[in-house]
């Protein structure tokens, strides 16, 4: 479904996904009221909502309610307003944002928007089609890692993509005040919407959560979040570096550069790894470095409550995760290893 008030580029979507899928059905409103009768209706895959439509916050929540699996992609023209709802979207359950493309030709703009439902389809068509049959060990009970005197990690590093913004404050909500190790995020998201994602975590969690900052040792019971458009990295004194090096990937921050670094600064210590949602493969090239040069646990977000089941798919088809989780029980998970 495609809810916009533009009649071209409810054109153009229409047509995009077409393309890309002939088996689509395609279903086009301008309003919010028949938006809201469409979703209530309808069993929609994928619903593209522009964010100046009218009570988008009614059909966020009419989305979760009615159709929890649906992956929403919010559009917008390229504006601090529209940045700031983009922003807020994603705390309510949008997937994913997408900037209107203003080119000078149309099958400029086109192109952009393919492109973008392209990543898209494919992912949820992974997702539908490839059941990834967990190993054997994960089939029955898990067993905690045992080592000497137990496995007690000395940070926290937690990487996530599509459908990251919901699975963080799922998990950050729960742990408890005065947790003792430092927790670094990197969660791919526009340099615009970082701050608002910063803000939010930070009212419903009992940890300090903080955009990191060029420099800054890190502490015990923060969160640091990667700035969009920067990666993130430590030294080997633990202070955070941010650099504006190429994209990983064509992503930045990338989880590959902050693990890697960590792998250097913390060799031979506890790291406990965490992947959730997300389209892609970072946090792969990552986790091989962590497990090489220190004790790195792995916990993999489990494939039912993923939003797009791409970087944990990887982690655990690579060998890398301990433990294939769903999200309400990683926080758990956590602190069980970092109560100790």
């Amino acid at each position: 479904m495609v809810a916009d008030g533009s009649a071209m580029y409810k054109k153009m979507f229409a047509k995009a996904v077409e393309e890309l899928d002939g088996n689509a059905a395609v279903t086009c409103v301008s309003a919010a009221d028949e938006a809201l009768d469409k979703i209530r209706l309808g069993d929609f895959e994928i619903i593209v909502i522009d964010a100046e439509t009218r009570r988008l916050d009614e059909l966020l929540k009419a989305v979760s309610s009615e159709l929890p699996k649906a992956f929403v992609l919010i559009t917008a023209r390229p504006s601090s307003a529209s940045d700031a709802i983009c922003g807020d979207a994603l705390t309510k359950g949008a997937a994913d944002c997408l900037t209107k493309p203003i080119h000078s030709s149309y099958n400029e703009n086109y192109d952009a928007i393919k492109q973008k439902l392209a990543a898209i389809i494919g992912a949820l068509r992974e997702k539908r089609d490839k059941k990834t049959e967990p190993p054997k060990h994960e089939r029955e009970k898990p067993q905690k890692i045992t080592g000497k005197g137990g496995f007690r990690p000395e940070i926290v590093l937690i990487a996530a993509s599509t459908g990251g913004p919901l699975a963080l404050e799922a998990i950050l909500s729960e742990i408890s005040h005065g947790f003792p190790i430092p927790v670094l995020v990197v969660q791919h998201m526009l340099p615009q919407f970082t701050e608002t994602l910063a803000q939010n975590l930070n009212h419903k969690s009992r940890l300090r959560i903080i955009i990191a900052e060029d420099g800054e040792p890190i502490d015990a019971g923060t969160v640091y979040i990667a700035p969009g458009g920067l990666h993130m990295k430590l030294d080997e004194e633990n202070r955070i570096l941010l650099d504006d090096s190429p994209a990983i990937n064509g992503i930045r921050p990338a989880a590959d550069k902050l693990f890697e670094s960590v792998a250097d600064s913390f060799a031979g210590q506890s790291v406990l790894a965490v992947i959730l949602t997300g389209m892609g493969r970072d946090g792969e090239k990552g986790l091989a470095a962590l497990k090489q040069k220190t004790d790195c646990y792995c916990i993999a977000q489990s494939e039912k409550t993923c939003v797009v089941y791409g970087m944990p798919r990887v982690a655990i088809e690579s060998g890398f995760a301990d433990r294939i989780l769903d999200l309400q029980d990683i926080s758990q998970e956590i602190e069980s290893y970092c109560s100790r």
